[in-house]
């Protein structure tokens, strides 16, 4: 059967409208009604459920989403809220992407990083039918302020027009996604923004496990610039250098001009370790943004620690590649 068409709009309560176009997309009976949390919300932090989605209906449109190559998830309703609240919302629908498929890719298109409806619009028209365009209405209830900003989500804030994040970004996955998509979230500037992508070069990796089964250095550059790329509208570029992590200072460390960092709780440290280098070359500290560790289910990328990882897809892979090797030999 050929994959369900893609939706306009998926508002509050789990149900998507026609395109005018193309056949509306409605999620599966029995989706959690508005303000009454299922099972599986307690999650991160919440923030889905407190914007009246349920993790469970994000994720059964994930997977009716699953066949196509990008899904393209508008999020609006969050114009106003500040990075704290968009790192929450972000974390929740890649805790969804990662029950249904860690590796899909998910592009987060969010109003702060130049998506209006006239971009979105630009969009559905260009992106081919391998590809799927969802909105998801994430407005608060009138007189619910969680996360938002007087003035607007710049009102008071500095701004960063160069943002540093760093991975190995090997078999992209939804922690990286996570990262990648937080980076082009923080960084707000109408002045040449720029995401630096550190990305973990050779010799830092002769120690990983399935060392053979990493990606190249050129594949998992491109994989990442091109995923933060997909996170702008043409009308709202943001530049991406990407460079190798080696064992010598990462640029956050020694770029004076640098604004800000995105790490995950799994190398926080390192992001300590980043500012005390500043501190000591006598250079401002940056602004840390830090996200959390996606969980997985039991299946693919899931190590045994629970969460998502590089890692566990490589042995993923690597026992498949065992399995198809004694079926040769069989």
């Amino acid at each position: 059967a050929p994959a369900p068409a893609p939706a306009r709009r998926a508002p509050r309560g789990g149900r998507a409208e026609r395109t005018g176009r193309r056949a509306p997309r409605r999620l599966p009976d029995g989706a959690s009604p508005r303000g009454v949390a299922s099972s599986d919300d307690a999650g991160m932090g919440g923030a889905l459920q407190r914007r009246g989605v349920s993790k469970d209906d994000l994720a059964a449109l994930l997977e009716i989403s699953r066949p196509c190559d990008t899904l393209y998830l508008h999020l609006t309703g969050l114009a106003r809220v500040d990075d704290d609240e968009i790192v929450a919302v972000l974390e929740d629908v890649y805790e969804c992407v990662a029950r249904v498929d860690p590796s899909a890719e998910v592009v987060p298109l969010l109003e702060r990083c130049g998506w209006d409806a006239d971009a979105v619009m630009a969009l559905e028209d260009r992106i081919g039918d391998e590809d799927h365009l969802v909105t998801l209405s994430l407005e608060l209830e009138e007189g619910d302020a969680t996360g938002e900003t007087r003035g607007g989500a710049d009102a008071g804030d500095e701004t960063v027009d160069k943002t540093s994040v760093g991975g190995t970004f090997d078999r992209m996955h939804v922690g990286h996604r996570l990262l990648l998509a937080t980076a082009s979230a923080v960084t707000r500037s109408r002045d040449a923004p720029t995401v630096y992508v550190g990305v973990t070069g050779d010799v830092l990796l002769r120690n990983k496990r399935h060392r053979d089964l990493i990606e190249p250095y050129e594949a998992r550059a491109a994989a990442a610039a091109s995923f933060v790329a997909k996170t702008r509208p043409p009308t709202a570029p943001l530049a991406v250098k990407c460079g190798p992590l080696d064992d010598g200072p990462p640029l956050a460390a020694t770029v004076a001009d640098m604004r800000a960092l995105v790490v995950s709780r799994e190398t926080l440290a390192g992001g300590e370790a980043i500012q005390e280098a500043r501190k000591d070359a006598g250079l401002a500290p940056l602004r840390v943004t830090c996200v959390g560790l996606v969980k997985g289910r039991a299946g693919k990328g899931r190590g045994e620690d629970g969460k998502v990882s590089s890692t566990a897809l490589r042995a993923d892979a690597a026992d498949d590649r065992e399995r198809r090797r004694m079926r040769g030999g069989s």
